[in-house]
């Protein structure tokens, strides 16, 4: 489902050229049915698909961005993270440049409040005894 998401038309032409070059480590499975719960029948496909996948594999941990996708999600029993979570943790790790990873996002359709942007990269800079990372 979210595969097909990146590679519609209407996507984004970037979406389009990084789905239709998927690094390796990317499984893509299979849409699981979902719960039929009202709840869940109200997200997109995207959150749908992923909260059922969840669920079918077990897993512990949900990347989703969509505010009530998390609560949903939460409400199953997962940890739930988003973009600016995992973008935080890598930056954590030294495995990316926060700030330079953030202006790439910018220019995606990825809503964010700057104020949410400013405070992962003051705490960064305060790790780092001033550094911008």
């Amino acid at each position: 489902m979210v595969r097909d998401e990146l590679a519609n038309a209407e996507a984004p032409q970037a979406d389009r050229d990084w789905i239709a070059r998927a690094p390796g480590w990317l499984d893509v499975r299979p849409t699981h049915a979902g719960a039929d719960d009202v709840a869940v029948a109200k997200l997109d496909d995207g959150e749908r698909a992923a909260i059922a996948l969840a669920l079918a594999v077990k897993a512990e941990l949900v990347l989703m961005d969509d505010r009530e996708g998390v609560g949903i999600a939460r409400g199953r029993g997962f940890a739930v993270t988003g973009t600016l979570g995992v973008l935080d943790l890598a930056a954590r790790r030294g495995l990316i440049d926060l700030a330079a990873a953030f202006e790439r996002l910018k220019t995606t359709r990825f809503y964010y409040r700057q104020g949410l942007l400013d405070a992962f990269l003051a705490r960064h800079a305060t790790r780092r005894g001033g550094e911008r990372s």
